[in-house]
């Protein structure tokens, strides 16, 4: 495949989510005896110079000891979630403390936010660390068939963004924090605000199995057809 020069060198994994569907912490979880995390890096690591990996305030003891020869071997850059989500009655003690409570952390956004501000590149590809099918090809058409002017380049398939699964540029900063600060999690919420370039399904059909670039894992039972080749 020839390469593009300007496609964006750096990839953000987000893997500060609870897990609550799944019974448990997804960094934790194994397909075919390998660390799903360790899958999901093996496959961006063909496109990507530079990875950070984002994770919540609790996880970074386990993310420093569990994981730190992969951290090591890949020349990870670990970043902690940003807790932007608040209640305007909340007090600076009951804020702090919120920091710790899953329910009322920012969920993939604060873990976008805090890629963004800790990344030196305009550009960052955003993806889930719960997705071990992610495709080098689709990934780059998405680029080019994306409209570079945009703060978000992102996938529109059956009809709905793929979030993360996306590009993200370094202007959509403020509009992200923005809606944090509101107390919203949803990624897409402050997509309102910024130019968005939504790169439909048609652009990726020529790629055999392009659909399984998408696939994530969200219950146990995700996670027992994952296994056999990941191709």
């Amino acid at each position: 495949m020839k390469q593009d020069e300007q496609f964006p060198e750096t990839v953000l994994i987000l893997a500060g989510g609870c897990g609550s569907r799944m019974g448990g912490e997804k960094l934790s979880l194994a397909v075919d005896c390998d660390p799903l995390l360790l899958k999901v890096i093996r496959r961006v690591r063909s496109f990507a110079g530079n990875i950070l990996l984002s994770v919540a305030p609790r996880q970074i003891s386990y993310v420093s000891t569990v994981f730190s020869g992969i951290i090591s071997s890949y020349g990870i850059h670990v970043v902690q979630d940003v807790n932007l989500f608040f209640r305007q009655e909340d007090t600076e003690e009951e804020f702090l403390r919120a920091e710790e409570e899953p329910a009322r952390q920012g969920g993939p956004l604060s873990g976008i936010v805090a890629g963004l501000e800790a990344s030196s590149s305009e550009w960052l590809f955003v993806c889930a660390c719960d997705m071990p099918r992610i495709s080098e090809a689709v990934v780059r058409v998405l680029w080019k068939k994306g409209d570079k002017k945009a703060s978000v380049i992102v996938p529109l398939i059956g009809g709905y963004y793929e979030p993360l699964h996306a590009f993200y540029k370094k202007d959509c900063l403020p509009a992200a924090k923005k809606i944090l600060r509101c107390g919203r999690r949803k990624v897409t919420a402050f997509y309102d605000d910024i130019l968005v370039s939504a790169v439909e399904e048609e652009k990726f059909s020529h790629l055999p199995g392009y659909k399984r670039s998408f696939e994530n894992l969200n219950s146990k039972c995700d996670l027992e057809k994952m296994t056999g080749p990941l191709s």
